[in-house]
């Protein structure tokens, strides 16, 4: 799976020790309780209490409300799309209102 990790980087996680690792380099002050419940899905999939793919749909699950699920989408080209889809909106609205009635 891959996350974002800022200005349109992204890193990828492969290995159940991966995540473990991303998650404990999370900042304390944003661990909520999906950053708990990844982090004991993480634990219990190396203990053999539940399988991979349930501490990875944790991992997903916190990522997605951490606001850092990659979407693919490159960050800069949005808003840069954003940009222009305004600019052109402000356009329009101005030459309507210039239209000789």
């Amino acid at each position: 799976m891959t996350i974002a990790v800022g200005a349109g980087f992204k890193r990828e996680i492969a290995s159940l020790t991966a995540m473990q690792n991303f998650l404990k380099e999370w900042p304390s002050a944003c661990q909520g309780e999906s950053y708990g419940m990844a982090l004991r899905a993480c634990e219990a999939a190396r203990a053999g209490e539940i399988d991979l793919d349930k501490a990875r749909q944790a991992f997903l699950v916190f990522a997605k409300k951490a606001g850092i699920e990659w979407t693919g989408a490159d960050p800069v080209a949005v808003l840069r799309e954003a940009k222009i889809r305004r600019s052109r909106a402000r356009e329009s609205r101005a030459q309507n209102r210039h239209v000789p009635g």
